[in-house]
């Protein structure tokens, strides 16, 4: 029979391989429009629709109408890269002209606003409830400080010395269902949020030891998060997030702010708004530093 191919449309940047190299996959797990692949090295690689935007290491492919990986793929199923070819027992895409996705360039210090950033924050809160109630999405966290009520509430503290914020990841870490548990994706967010502003000294100490605690407690999440968490902690994010990041520290309208946050949103069925609530959290640490700083 012969192989359906696949176009691909686009691949991230960390999904890269050289024409030379070969690389052998195995399927971890399948869902409709998406395909995880994890080599014997911890290598995970994301099969995704065109429809979800990019993330570093997924390879977005355009399938036939009506196709669900859930049917056309079993678990352990063996998938080789080999000359920019992906190939399976069904199916091969080739990604030597394929687009690379790649992030913005990090702006320079003296073109980010802090202000632009911390003043965004009631419009942010606001959308993330009312998103919420909408699509009737729901967190094991408090996604805000008192809100809802019966979630767990993230003691993430920018003053904290290392026993508390080792306890607060604990509680974090691992914590609700799926392959990415909320708690991790709260960490994620948290962690996009306070990148841009690492070179303020109170930003950095604080990091430096939420790092160390996160990468201690890797152990105790699912593979899958434990990949993003590690991308994470590199300064990986996936293009949603990115953006997100990119058009606040701009100052840009209002409008494409509330987009930009819609698509953090929309990822996965709670994880987006588990990341956008921690990226909150975030911005709460930053302006408990920005008054510090002025007074």
């Amino acid at each position: 029979m012969a192989l359906l191919t696949f176009e691909v449309s686009s691949v991230g940047y960390l999904a890269e391989h050289g024409p030379r190299e070969t690389r052998r996959f195995w399927v971890h797990s399948h869902f409709q429009h998406a395909l995880n692949l994890s080599s014997a090295s911890g290598e995970l690689l994301t099969l995704l629709s065109p429809r979800f935007q990019n993330l570093p290491t997924a390879i977005r492919i355009v399938t036939p109408p009506g196709w669900d990986w859930r049917h056309q793929s079993r678990p352990r199923e063996p998938v080789v890269l080999e000359g920019n070819v992906l190939r399976a027992a069904r199916w091969r895409a080739d990604l030597s002209r394929a687009p690379c996705w790649r992030p913005a360039p990090e702006k320079k210090r003296d073109a980010c606003s802090l202000d632009a950033f911390l003043g965004v924050y009631p419009a942010l809160a606001s959308q993330l409830i009312t998103y919420c109630r909408q699509r009737e999405v729901r967190s094991n966290l408090q996604l805000l400080p008192g809100w809802p009520l019966d979630g767990r509430a993230p003691r993430l503290n920018v003053a904290d010395e290392k026993l508390a914020l080792d306890a607060a990841v604990a509680e974090l870490i691992g914590f609700g269902t799926g392959l990415t548990p909320d708690g991790d994706d709260y960490l994620l967010g948290y962690l996009a949020a306070l990148r841009p502003w690492q070179y303020i000294e109170n930003i950095a100490a604080h990091l430096k030891l939420l790092k160390l605690a996160i990468k201690s407690m890797l152990h105790r999440t699912t593979s899958i998060s434990r990949h993003y968490l590690t991308l994470g902690l590199k300064g990986h994010y996936s293009e949603p997030i990115d953006h997100l990041i990119s058009i606040l520290i701009r100052g840009s309208p209002v409008s494409d702010i509330a987009t930009a946050a819609n698509k953090v949103m929309e990822f996965g069925a709670s994880s987006g708004v588990d990341c956008l609530g921690g990226f909150l959290h975030g911005i709460r640490s930053l302006q408990t530093v920005a008054q510090e700083e002025t007074r």
